[in-house]
């Protein structure tokens, strides 16, 4: 990409008009090459933010970032599923994290996509990284663990040129932009199709929805706490997008239909990376089971529906209550923790 073509889509986006299909996909590979500078792609995600992304321009720049990852194929019989969300929201102790291990733990591959955080204490890249996984892997290591124990994680910066280049801007500025917020569950390396993904504002329910339908996904949910949750909330009503078949279907659901209680937020809270990995193995042995389990349930129950092996949400809640209870939540972690450090390159 020369010059002109680069100072012409900053030209768009400063007067607020929408990039074209063909102008968002060759920015992200021009960048993907090294060919734009750290300020050219500052200001490219700043200028993106403040004129608001449309739907046409993020899923043209994910298949993009989608086509020039390090691709993962693993050999599965289930349907590989990410629960991989956008963070921002109000904070918690890595729910989609410890998610993606109750998911995995339930019987559905799981290939899980994530970075360590930027604005907050604990990404997920930082939490698996204190529970002793081995975060930095090659395709070929993360495609035997999903293939061999059924959970590989997929950090961001290891398998998407584009987030290395990335990184460094957005973490010096100290804003989230659509990188490591819309943009990092859209683009699973795995080309995982199922999905449960939390977004940090109302209004990005419906616009990732349309999103992953567009992008193919199979089977997706897409949830919002209305307090503020990048879950499924157990402190209020949760607005959720179901996607399905190429088929967007909105509804709501509160934690009373699942037989849980409402909580307050700061019940849900975590800390550092090293007090999350204590929430984590106090909730899988059993010792915990108060808010912070519950909340883990519901959002297990979406991985398990999107993954295949739960009927509903309802049936979800109650196949999650078991993997804890009988240990294989646990043990599945410590299953990857093992797996990740001894598979061979």
């Amino acid at each position: 990409m020369d010059s002109s073509i680069i100072k012409n889509v900053m030209k768009k986006l400063t007067t607020f008009h929408n990039l074209t299909d063909e102008e968002a996909y060759n920015t992200i590979t021009e960048l993907s090459k090294g060919n734009l500078t750290d300020s050219q792609i500052a200001g490219f995600q700043v200028a993106l933010l403040m004129k608001g992304p449309t739907i046409s321009e993020i899923a043209s720049m994910a298949r993009a970032m989608r086509d020039v990852a390090k691709p993962v194929r693993p050999k599965v019989a289930g349907r590989l599923t990410d629960t991989c969300g956008t963070g921002g929201g109000v904070p918690t102790y890595n729910i989609s994290t410890a998610n993606a291990i109750m998911v995995a733990a339930g019987g559905v591959p799981v290939a899980k996509h994530g970075s360590r955080s930027i604005a907050g204490h604990s990404g997920s890249a930082d939490v698996l990284e204190a529970l002793g996984v081995k975060i930095s892997l090659t395709p070929t290591q993360a495609e035997r663990l999903i293939e061999g124990i059924g959970i590989s994680f997929l950090n961001a910066a290891d398998f998407h040129p584009v987030m290395g280049r990335v990184w460094k801007p957005e973490s010096e500025l100290g804003i989230k932009t659509i990188f490591f917020t819309i943009m990092g569950p859209l683009i699973n390396p795995a080309d995982a199709r199922a999905h449960i993904l939390g977004v940090y504002k109302p209004e990005l329910v419906q616009m990732v929805a349309e999103i992953l339908a567009k992008l193919n996904f199979s089977h997706a949910l897409v949830v919002h706490g209305v307090d503020g949750f990048d879950e499924i909330s157990l402190t209020g009503k949760t607005l959720v997008a179901e996607v399905k078949g190429g088929n967007v279907n909105r509804y709501e659901v509160t934690p009373e239909e699942f037989g849980l209680e409402r909580c307050s937020p700061e019940t849900l809270s975590g800390g550092t990376p090293e007090e999350n990995t204590q929430i984590f193995r106090g909730i899988f042995s059993g010792k915990e089971k108060g808010p912070r389990r519950n909340a883990l349930l519901m959002n297990a129950a979406g991985g398990l529906y999107v993954g295949g092996v739960a009927s509903s949400l309802r049936d979800g809640i109650e196949l999650a209550r078991n993997i804890i209870d009988e240990g294989k939540a646990e043990k599945k972690l410590e299953e990857f923790i093992k797996a990740s450090n001894e598979v061979k390159p």
